[in-house]
């Protein structure tokens, strides 16, 4: 993980109506650095730009002031080195489990058989074999996301982008998840921002944990927790001492006078 940055974000700033009465700033001043392989999430208090953020890295967003950088080149707009798995499950509901994460592969022409044995590792990846020619009304939440997941890592993005992917699922599931998450992320070494209100799972899954204040959104802290992690974390004082600091420095942003 170390030379160029998969990411690069310098004095980002970002107004919602820019050019009207209704002007809202969202973000100010955004300084980040996301090292290749490394998976970061984002937390904060509601409205402070987390998801603003996500999307004008995924360039979905047009920004004016300050500079985004994926792998050396200014984000202008979407690419393929960046995939997105969305909060809804964003399934194409009349395609099978096969073709809708075949349906990338397609749109970039990968000859059929290679595309085939793509999807079908990546389903076996994502515990799905079995289900493929299910259609995503027949399967659980939990499934629907994790062929949402297969279908983004179909097209080999560098980077996924992810916007409070679990927040549907129940409590359950989403442990299930937040496994299996870990487990493709190490498979596959890929570069991943994670959006999240849930501080105990952006403290989980990732390597480093970005605090964002309220709006408008600024880094207040960028917090370390790349210590190993278990399937069971309630034994391990960092995760607890980790989780408590987050937690209590979100708090504070809605405290009376702060900011």
């Amino acid at each position: 993980m170390s030379g160029t940055p998969a990411i690069r974000v310098a004095g980002l700033r970002f107004e919602y109506g820019e050019g009207t009465r209704q002007r809202v700033l969202t973000l100010d001043g955004i300084e980040l650095s996301v090292r290749r392989g490394e998976f970061i999430s984002l937390v904060g208090p509601s409205g402070c730009g987390k998801s603003t953020l996500l999307y004008i890295i995924g360039g979905f967003v047009p920004y004016r002031v300050g500079e985004v950088v994926v792998n050396g080149a200014r984000v202008t707009g979407p690419g393929k080195d960046r995939g997105v798995v969305f909060q809804q499950f964003a399934l194409f509901p009349w395609k099978t489990v096969l073709q809708n994460v075949l349906y990338g592969l397609e749109k970039q022409r990968v000859p059929r058989a290679e595309a085939l044995d793509r999807a079908r590792g990546l389903l076996r990846t994502a515990r799905l074999d079995g289900f493929e020619n299910h259609y995503p009304s027949q399967l659980s939440g939990g499934m629907r996301q994790r062929a949402a997941i297969a279908r983004t890592l179909a097209v080999e993005p560098d980077i996924l982008l992810m916007d409070e992917p679990f927040g549907a699922l129940d409590a359950q599931t989403r442990s299930v998840m937040q496994e299996q998450l870990r487990e493709i992320w190490r498979s596959t070494g890929k570069t991943v921002v994670f959006v999240t209100h849930d501080v105990r799972e952006a403290v989980y899954l990732s390597e480093r944990v970005v605090l964002m204040t309220k709006r408008p959104g600024r880094i207040k802290e960028v917090v370390d927790t790349a210590f190993p992690k278990t399937g069971e974390m309630t034994a391990d004082p960092r995760f607890h001492e980790a989780v408590a600091h987050i937690w209590k420095s979100v708090r504070a942003e809605f405290e009376p006078g702060h900011g």
